[in-house]
């Protein structure tokens, strides 16, 4: 009986990648949906790919045959998620909507802004250090437009990346 479903691998820390080829090279399916998002570093916009599930990742295999004990041995991972004695399993229509929305992130379609406007900055050099501001929106990739309030008034100031700092991410 071929009674093969989807279930969700903990992966050791920062080995996901790892994980998925070991299983891989064993003739597992996997999918670990990815999220493309946009990061500063060194005062520039950059886009990068990453995790959507950090740590955990998908594999299809049958629930009664050997290869339960194959995947808890396999290098990067760390367990299968389990609901007492029994892997849990995640149904198909799950995992097929989460692999039609991440090839649309990993294209870039969904890139997340590394900062959005409205969200609050710490300006970290120059005259304006140690003040807050407002991010207006970016003026090409090493700049930020953000507004400060001074004087009962709104300043419009055009900085450096790598002079402002988010102070939260945003949810």
């Amino acid at each position: 009986m071929n009674d093969t479903a989807w279930y969700v691998v903990q992966c050791r820390a920062n080995q996901n990648f790892r994980a998925q080829e070991n299983l891989e090279n064993q003739g597992f399916t996997c999918f670990q949906p990815r999220l493309r998002v946009e990061k500063l570093h060194a005062g520039r916009r950059t886009h990068r790919t990453e995790p959507l599930f950090p740590g955990y990742l998908f594999i299809r295999f049958e629930e009664y045959g050997p290869s339960w004990h194959t995947v808890r041995s396999t290098r990067g991972v760390n367990k299968l998620v389990a609901f007492g004695e029994r892997p849990a399993r995640v149904p198909a229509s799950v995992v097929e909507a989460l692999m039609q929305s991440s090839q649309a992130r990993e294209r870039g379609e969904d890139a997340e802004p590394a900062i959005r406007p409205g969200d609050r900055l710490r300006i970290e050099r120059g005259p304006f250090a140690n003040l807050e501001a407002t991010f207006h929106g970016y003026k090409g990739e090493e700049r930020a437009i953000v507004l400060l309030d001074m004087l009962h008034k709104q300043h419009r100031l055009n900085l450096a990346l790598k002079d402002v700092r988010p102070l939260a991410a945003h949810a």
